[in-house]
């Protein structure tokens, strides 16, 4: 990470796989500097103006909004 990239990655745990019983892991993408993110789930890719659950437990747990 370089000194001037405001971007951090994070790892948040998904809903459980009905089949499998294994748990899903996203990966949530968070810019410091305007406190924008963006998740790779398919739930984000359906309303990418509207914070999925993956990035609304993110920012709880970071405090931000």
């Amino acid at each position: 990470m370089s000194r001037y990239d405001m971007t951090s990655k994070y790892l948040e745990m998904g809903s459980r796989n009905k089949k499998t019983g294994k748990l899903g892991y996203y990966v949530v993408t968070l810019d410091h500097s305007t406190s924008n993110a963006s998740c790779e789930c398919i739930g984000h890719s359906f309303r990418p103006y509207q914070d999925c659950k993956h990035i609304k437990r993110l920012k709880h747990k970071l405090c931000i909004a």
